[in-house]
């Protein structure tokens, strides 16, 4: 392809234990990764514009969403600690792109994904906020072990939002990210107040519930 995704295991000492491409015939970005501490599980996430050799058979969404081979999804694979594939999907739907740049994983297993969306369908489910607005939203997305989306949510207003995830030991989850929407963004926090100009915007966080219940905030 035009560019390959790629993942590789060292030991502690810096010797390279194995390592593998991650890639169909187009453009593929590798934008996160994250390990199960129990398990030894590894997952690796991204974006990419190739409609073949992404998703596995029977996983969230086996089929490209993107509207063209220019307009691409999010992606989320799941390997052993041998490096062996387990499963993978896409993650997005018809419009300009969605990319992954964050990973997470509880002490139960699950993992959190978190990035930004430029689609208005396909991206939350269960979630805080399930409706996109403006022109690019964050996201957050929650997947079980075995790959399947506990719930979803997208963060953000009127502008631009992005986003990246981290959990704590308790469960929570955190989204952080920029936005540059004037309104509808904080509440209850240190600043409630959009201080930015409108191009650089803010850094926002914001503390969310487990997936289950729903994510609220």
């Amino acid at each position: 392809g035009w560019n390959d995704a790629f993942l590789v295991k060292f030991s502690s000492g810096g010797v390279r234990q194995w390592a593998t491409y991650y890639g169909g015939s187009a453009d593929d970005l590798g934008l996160g990764v994250g390990t199960d501490a129990v398990s030894g599980s590894v997952y690796l996430a991204g974006y990419t514009s190739s409609s073949t050799s992404i998703a596995t058979a029977g996983s969230h969404q086996p089929a490209y969403g993107g509207a063209s081979l220019g307009a691409g999804d999010a992606f989320l694979v799941k390997f052993d600690a041998g490096g062996v594939r387990q499963w993978a999907t896409y993650y997005g739907g018809s419009a300009d792109e969605e990319n992954i740049s964050s990973i997470a994983i509880d002490a139960s297993g699950n993992v959190y994904i978190a990035g930004d969306s430029y689609s208005s369908a396909a991206v939350a489910s269960g979630g805080f906020d399930n409706t996109f607005t403006g022109s690019e939203n964050g996201f957050l997305a929650a997947f079980n072990a075995s790959g399947v989306r506990l719930c979803a949510t997208y963060y953000g207003e009127a502008h631009e939002e992005d986003g990246k995830v981290g959990v704590d030991a308790s469960g929570n989850v955190f989204l952080a990210g920029r936005t540059t929407s004037a309104s509808g963004i904080a509440s209850g926090g240190a600043q409630n107040g959009f201080g930015g100009g409108s191009l650089d915007g803010d850094g926002y966080l914001v503390k969310l519930t487990p997936c289950t219940p729903p994510l609220s905030v």
